[in-house]
């Protein structure tokens, strides 16, 4: 804060030298100030918007494994209910085998009761009443015999019954404990899935109130954008009134480049003024001048980057020199600017020309006194 107003009364003190209006001087320091702290708002502003995105992202992630969790018990459940329906299924047939083996233990027992009953009700009760009552002896034995096969027939077919009812009983037995077992399985994995559509659900709010979030600060984002560019259009108008004996003029130039913010051949962005500068020390002087440090290309630091390439910064002005303005040009300002010096005039002040001083445009300059935007240097 200290360091702002020691620059806003540096540019005050020269403002009434230069019989420039105080009142200037402030529009244009608080509107760089103003778009400097918006840039910033919108920055933190992207900054969480960017980071709801990887949030939800993530989220999304997590919810595709839940789904498949889910989809893999669902699979596993189905798996079970068709094992329950097959196990019923051969229950009840067991039951059915069951009930016609005991309708058939019921036949065979009426059938044995009705050999007893023809046999008493002919009057044998016994042997020797069979024996007096036949009328020779062959015909008892025949009889005799006759009785006991069919007795000894239904006994049989009883015993075969009843074996084959045990089976079934125990084969019955067997199933109705795979099928207690399956209904178990089945409450498990029922449960199991409930509690990860749960949390399938509880996910899925989450995604909504992040990616809800995202918009809120990508709206914020737009919004501050559309208040930088009127900001931006207030400054850039400040800058094309004529201060102190400056003058502006509107022309053209073979600067080739039509897109803006696009890397140029020299490692800086279209349509800024850096750009214009590397391409007319490279294509209209034939000097090598490209960014040699990458993410520091900014105008600020035009100076360290002259050093680094051998050429020499110095105060002096000269045609052909790059003027670089590193600090600051206004309060709040941290990028600088560069032009190329067209003229060098007699009172000290020099022409110049230049991109980005009136808004991704050409123009140039005349009577330009340097120290009126702050720190500069000459680099050739």
């Amino acid at each position: 804060m200290k360091k702002i107003s020691q620059t806003i009364i540096v540019l005050l003190l020269v403002s009434v030298i230069n019989g420039l209006p105080t009142s200037a001087i402030f529009a244009l320091t608080s509107k760089e100030q103003q778009r400097l702290n918006l840039q910033q708002q919108q920055q933190q502003a992207q900054a969480q918007a960017d980071q709801k995105a990887k949030e939800a992202a993530q989220m999304k992630g997590q919810i595709a494994v839940v789904n498949g969790q889910i989809n893999e018990t669902q699979n596993a459940l189905n798996q079970t209910n068709s094992n329950i329906a097959n196990t019923q299924a051969t229950i009840d047939d067991l039951t059915n085998q069951i009930t016609a083996q005991e309708n058939k233990l019921a036949e065979e027992k009426n059938k044995l009761n009705q050999v007893v009953s023809s046999w008493y009700m002919e009057g044998n009760v016994g042997f020797f009443e069979t024996l007096f009552s036949s009328s020779s002896l062959s015909d008892m034995v025949s009889k005799q015999q006759y009785y006991d096969s069919i007795k000894q027939q239904v006994n049989t077919t009883m015993i075969q019954i009843n074996e084959l009812k045990a089976k079934l009983a125990t084969q019955k037995s067997d199933q109705q404990k795979k099928m207690a077992d399956l209904q178990s399985l089945q409450q498990q994995q029922t449960s199991y899935k409930n509690s990860v559509v749960s949390q399938r659900n509880l996910q899925t709010q989450m995604l909504n109130m992040t990616q809800a979030q995202q918009q809120q600060y990508l709206a914020l984002v737009n919004k501050l954008q559309g208040e930088i560019t009127s900001v931006s259009a207030a400054i850039y108008a400040e800058r094309q009134k004529s201060h102190w004996n400056e003058s502006i003029i509107y022309g053209s130039t073979s600067y080739p480049f039509g897109g803006i913010d696009e890397p140029d051949p020299w490692n800086f962005l279209t349509r800024e003024c850096t750009s214009y500068a590397a391409w007319y020390w490279n294509v209209k002087l034939g000097k090598d001048w490209t960014n040699t440090q990458p993410g520091r290309g900014s105008a600020r630091y035009w100076p360290e980057l002259a050093r680094t390439q051998g050429y020499s910064v110095s105060q002096t002005p000269r045609v052909g020199a790059i003027v670089s303005w590193y600090g600051p040009l206004y309060s709040g300002d941290q990028w600088g600017h560069v032009a190329i010096v067209e003229a060098v005039n007699g009172d000290g002040t020099i022409d110049l020309s230049e991109y980005n001083w009136t808004k991704y445009a050409y123009d140039y300059r005349k009577s330009v006194s340097p120290g009126n935007y702050g720190s500069y240097s000459y680099i050739f």
